[in-house]
């Protein structure tokens, strides 16, 4: 069995631009690559594996070979193209794996809308690579390459049905993961590292939230928020971003039979926390005299907090007394049993809140607090200050 691989393409192979760092003149203007580096890292690796490359293009041959030479002590293997130096050694991309040499010259050639195939065809220019581990990637290029139609779309993200170890910009891996339960595909352009994977972590973090809470798809809803082990659910969701009520209500109906994942199952809290949606319980006699007398003392210095309505809830958080949420006062069972005059302090915040729309500890409410303190006191003595 032949371990040759071919890149093939139409017009000439100029070896000024492959030799030449920072020369990317490609005539697409979707071209994959835009480095104008990947031919030389190509090189570098294939040489560096023992492999062999030749570039046949409108009837010349240009074979690229590596020479040792020793410098200031060290011994580096120089790349030349014919006879000609190239300005780089071999340990030019030295981290790189050997799929992303592949990757390099495949991006190249389809960039030129040409061809990849073990056998040659009938191009202007034709790259031959002999290399075992470049041929293997040749034979595995559907993983390091996007193929299929999508299940699902959003403005930047397609994805597909089955499962994957990277993440795809432009059709092209530049992110390896694990237990993903879909494809995913950015359709819009990241940064990049120098061995051409995803730079920042939020680039792909937030359009894959964005497009999971946003799918309408309850199959494939259930199987992004399952309680399993998942890219998906490692990944998890942000309340930042808009939801769906597929998704929504996907996650409600599988916390009461299946569970969902817990990454779901705070997004789905959250949620509730933000749209009030807080468990409601009944005050008891005790709790009930102290809400009238705390709501009098309060209308007796001219603040009547059922200018809104008032509702006894749980699950407000650890410490947290009240909220203030839509023109609806929240209160949760700890300024109950804290007294009548922090009940009372609690539903003024809240009531503050509601009413000027100050932030805690703002400029706001600070101001407001003061001045309801100096006009208290204008009226216990009778007249203005």
């Amino acid at each position: 069995m032949s371990d040759k691989v071919y890149f093939m393409n139409n017009g000439s192979f100029d070896v000024r631009a492959m030799l030449t760092f920072g020369v990317s003149a490609k005539e697409n203007d979707n071209a994959i690559g835009y480095f104008g580096t990947g031919f030389k890292y190509a090189v570098a690796i294939i040489l560096r594996m023992g492999g062999n490359i030749t570039v046949e293009s409108n009837g010349e041959t240009n074979v690229f070979t590596a020479r040792k030479k020793t410098i200031r002590g060290q011994e580096f293997s120089i790349v030349y193209c014919n006879d000609r130096k190239a300005g780089f050694t071999t340990r030019l991309g030295i981290n790189w794996e050997p799929w992303m040499a592949f990757r390099e010259l495949y991006c190249n050639a389809k960039d030129e809308c040409g061809e990849i195939a073990a056998e040659p065809k009938d191009f202007d220019t034709v790259i031959t690579i002999k290399c075992h581990e470049i041929y293997s990637a040749f034979m595995s290029r559907d993983a390091y390459f996007i193929s299929g139609v999508p299940v699902a779309t959003s403005e930047s993200v397609e994805i597909y049905d089955k499962p994957s170890q990277f993440i795809y910009c432009c059709g092209v891996a530049v992110k390896q993961i694990a237990d993903a339960q879909f494809t995913y595909n950015l359709t819009q352009r990241i940064d990049l590292t120098e061995d051409r994977t995803a730079k920042w972590e939020h680039q792909i973090r937030y359009p894959l939230q964005r497009s999971w809470q946003l799918l309408k798809d309850a199959s494939i809803i259930r199987r992004i928020i399952a309680p399993i082990e998942s890219y998906e659910n490692a990944t998890g969701f942000d309340t930042d971003w808009p939801t769906s009520d597929e998704f929504t209500d996907t996650a409600v109906q599988m916390l009461k039979t299946t569970g969902v994942s817990e990454a779901a199952r705070t997004h789905v809290s959250k949620l509730d926390e933000k749209a009030g949606n807080w468990p409601t319980f009944e005050l008891t006699k005790t709790q009930s005299i102290m809400l009238v007398k705390a709501k009098d003392f309060l209308l007796s210095i001219q603040v009547n907090v059922d200018d809104f309505d008032i509702r006894t809830v749980s699950g407000l958080g650890n410490g947290v007394m009240g909220r203030a949420l839509d023109g609806v006062i929240y209160l949760s069972d700890m300024p109950f049993q804290m007294g009548t005059k922090q009940l009372a302090s609690t539903l003024l915040e809240e009531w503050v809140h509601n009413k000027y729309g100050c932030a805690d500890f703002d400029r706001n409410m600070q101001t407001w607090l003061f001045d309801k303190v100096l006009s208290i006191g204008e009226e216990m003595i009778g007249e203005p200050i």
